[in-house]
């Protein structure tokens, strides 16, 4: 717990990253990561297989931007920075890790950036707003680094999570605030897609807690919205017993695509 809370004061955030709970959940991902890395292993290196894929595909080498690079545990930093002439780690939060890792390389740069747009606005909604009107907006300042691979690294169904958390706190209905998830989500996919470059999209689908081969629950993370079809798929053991429950095992489907080119609708 001290641990914790002395990365909690030191790590640098925005006041609306810092308000909305973005650094609090930035730790509590760390400690877990912690306390489950042997169950987490296998996940973390497909992702970095994947990643790594994805960047010898690439003609290019010039940039390569990771959205949601966090602690950089499932991101290649040291292989992409022999790889590209420059790495770009985006996020709302960049946890001291991370900081360490882009110092030791020359060619990694931080960006501190929202990638849903909404964090700024979030703390200005009130009760009896409209939902309907909360529209994402695409992250234009990534794109003036004109990537040649854009990787998404299992952000997206944690970029709806500090709205969702927020519209629920002011008492929205559930069916709202599943639909403007829903956007969220879907407005990172349109977003990713229409790049230029080649893209890689890692990201967790669906939420299940199974007690050995009985499925107790699962969830949509993606809230409806559609991936394209193909691609890589796995299980990530999230919280083996007992992390979270004594009962229950929480996992989650993850889901990889590389593309070139906007997949067809």
């Amino acid at each position: 717990m001290l641990r914790e809370c002395v990365e909690w004061l030191f790590t640098p955030a925005g006041c609306a990253a810092r308000g909305l709970g973005l650094v609090s959940e930035t730790v509590a991902m760390g400690a877990r990561y912690r306390r489950c890395r042997a169950a987490w292993e296998p996940h973390l290196q497909k992702c970095r297989e994947v990643m790594v894929r994805a960047a010898r595909m690439c003609p290019g080498r010039g940039t390569v931007v990771v959205c949601g690079s966090g602690y950089c545990r499932d991101v290649p930093v040291r292989r992409l920075a022999g790889m590209f002439g420059r790495v770009v780690l985006a996020d709302a939060v960049h946890p001291l890790r991370a900081r360490w890792l882009a110092g030791s390389c020359g060619n990694v740069r931080l960006l501190e950036t929202d990638l849903t747009g909404l964090l700024g606005q979030a703390g200005a909604w009130r009760e009896g707003l409209d939902v309907e009107a909360i529209r994402s907006v695409a992250p234009g300042v990534l794109e003036e680094f004109e990537p040649d691979l854009t990787l998404s690294a299992n952000v997206l169904s944690q970029l709806p999570l500090p709205v969702k958390a927020w519209l629920s706190k002011l008492g929205c209905g559930e069916d709202d605030v599943a639909q403007v998830c829903r956007r969220i989500v879907a407005a990172h996919l349109d977003w990713l897609w229409g790049l230029p470059g080649m893209k890689c999209l890692v990201t967790d689908t669906e939420n299940r807690d199974v007690d050995g081969g009985e499925v107790l629950e699962e969830t949509d993370l993606l809230y409806g919205a559609t991936l394209p079809p193909g691609g890589e798929t796995w299980t990530w053991h999230l919280a083996p017993r007992p992390e979270i429950s004594r009962h229950f095992d929480r996992i989650r489907l993850v889901s990889a695509h590389i593309r070139s080119e906007r997949p067809q609708e």
